[in-house]
């Protein structure tokens, strides 16, 4: 799997659970090395990287300030594409590894469709069976390639910011934020004005195509065939918890599988935290994650939540905060800064009233089984629509981040969340039902892992409805021929009608 921060490279649930873990480092003699120059980019580039070693702080603080909608969230993404391609280039030149993964003979393959190259990579190793596990609900971009429908007039796309009951604007910047194409052609007037998520990674995908040709065969097929001849597509949504939509048989839901209820319930909370949960009766903690940290978050919207906290003494309020430098709240006797926090841990105590978050998929999942209301302030990607899923649950509140800075709205729902029992009783009844569901995520992984080992690929499951054009998917040509039909009839009772009445007039002529 490519890791494009290493830094959170330790942090991915595959490396943690994984024993036999086979790292490829980015050796920084191979990065400047000829070849690599060559294939990836100038000396001149080099030096410029090297120099604005500060790119990921700027992509944080553009996530903060932008509001990505149909208009900028290509651009937005446009970072990401360009480091997986160069990641794919790096890890193609290593033949060592490809040598040594060879040797080992595996049966399945598990890859995240968020990239190709790992597809062109294990296709050359003549793995014929292999799963797709997507790490967010699912990928707009992938599912028409599986054949799998997605309905923009009722389910929000991967990237929308509204909920299932959409107006006939929000329907349209539903389609556009995620856009699929409906065409089976490409155009200069794609490229040049439409500027959604799904057409940045398919160009992103076309480009992995190019490389993984390169360095391990023209024969290898288009990313489009190794998508949709995967056996299983694993997908990190729960039924119940997610809003309805129509899935293949072969898309499985495994939403929920990083959350171990029985080892969150066995971990004991550290005497500072229990100190700071006495404190008062009230206690909510505020975190936005490892990737969208506090730190870039804009300074009003800062000032705004430390106003409402300084209006809520009997709450005391732990903000997870990556620096030591937060002057802005100093003096305020409730609020607790820190720069990690036991955060399962702390949901699980029943002390902690309330967790404002920004709508990461993992923090929603916890929210979800453990129970706990929850402010939710998304801040890019998928985090909206996270959002809008815990909020039909009635256990949630979803705030768009500009509402940081209005300080009596966010008072508001600060209130509403702590002290409104409805939010509790929701998110309580919404963790039973998921205890009791039955089919357990983890159950779900083995079984499918194993049977598609033991008997896949299942070229059977891949529907027809994927080769068809929008035109026949949409029963538009049976809807053509239906209206050529009427008005066929319709013509020939209005030829009958003319004939008719000219035959009476002639004959009436005839008469007189």
């Amino acid at each position: 799997m490519p890791v494009v921060n290493q830094d959170k490279r330790n942090e991915c649930i595959g490396v943690k659970i994984t024993k036999d873990v086979f790292i490829v480092e980015e050796v920084s003699i191979l990065m400047k090395s000829p070849i690599y120059l060559f294939h990836i980019q100038t000396e001149n580039q080099m030096k410029q990287k090297e120099e604005n070693d500060n790119s990921g702080e700027e992509i944080l603080d553009v996530w903060w300030n932008s509001q990505m909608d149909s208009s900028n969230s290509r651009g937005i993404f446009q970072w990401f594409c360009t480091e997986m391609k160069s990641a794919c280039s790096r890890f193609l030149l290593r033949k060592d590894v490809f040598e040594r993964m060879r040797e080992k003979k595996f049966d399945v393959a598990i890859l995240e469709p968020i990239s190709a190259c790992g597809l062109g990579f294990v296709r050359a190793l003549s793995i014929e069976k292999t799963i797709l596990a997507s790490s967010s609900t699912f990928y707009d971009v992938v599912l028409p390639y599986l054949g799998e429908p997605l309905d923009y007039s009722y389910v929000p796309s991967g990237y929308s910011i509204s909920g299932d009951e959409m107006s006939m604007v929000e329907k349209f910047e539903n389609w556009m934020v995620s856009r699929v194409r409906l065409f089976h052609f490409e155009s200069e007037f794609k490229r040049l004005f439409i500027k959604e998520i799904s057409i940045a990674l398919e160009e992103m995908f076309d480009g992995e195509m190019e490389i993984y040709r390169k360095y391990l065969g023209e024969d290898i097929p288009n990313w489009k065939e190794l998508f949709a001849s995967a056996s299983i597509f694993f997908v990190n949504s729960n039924p119940i918890l997610d809003f309805p939509r129509p899935m293949l048989q072969k898309t499985v839901s495994v939403g929920g599988i990083s959350v171990d209820m029985k080892s969150i319930r066995s971990q004991k909370l550290p005497e500072e935290w229990d100190e700071i949960l006495n404190e008062r009766p009230f206690n909510m903690l505020i975190s936005f994650g490892t990737l969208v940290t506090s730190t870039h978050m804009p300074q009003n919207s800062k000032n705004g939540i430390i106003e409402v906290i300084k209006s809520l003494p009997n709450v005391s309020f732990i903000w997870k905060y990556e620096s030591d430098e937060h002057s802005f709240g100093d003096g305020v006797p409730n609020l607790h800064f820190t720069k990690w926090v036991p955060q399962t841990t702390l949901l699980n105590d029943n002390r902690l009233t309330a967790f404002l978050c920004h709508g990461g998929l993992g923090s929603i999942m916890e929210l979800a089984h453990i129970g706990k209301p929850a402010l939710v302030v998304p801040v890019f990607a998928d985090q909206n629509r996270n959002a809008r899923t815990l909020e039909r649950h009635q256990g949630a509140i979803y705030l768009h981040k500009t509402q940081l800075e209005n300080v009596p709205e966010l008072k508001k729902s600060f209130e509403s969340i702590l002290f409104d029992g409805k939010y509790l009783s929701n998110a309580k009844k919404l963790a039973k039902i998921l205890k009791n569901q039955p089919n357990k995520p983890k159950d779900s992984v083995i079984k499918y892992t194993e049977f598609v080992g033991e008997h896949g690929p299942f070229p059977q499951m891949d529907p027809y409805g994927r080769h068809l054009n929008f035109f026949h998917s949409s029963f538009f040509d049976i809807l053509l021929l239906v209206a050529i039909g009427f008005f066929l009839i319709i013509l020939l009772l209005i030829i009958t009608y003319f004939k008719a009445k000219q035959y009476f007039i002639s004959t009436k002529e005839k008469i007189n």
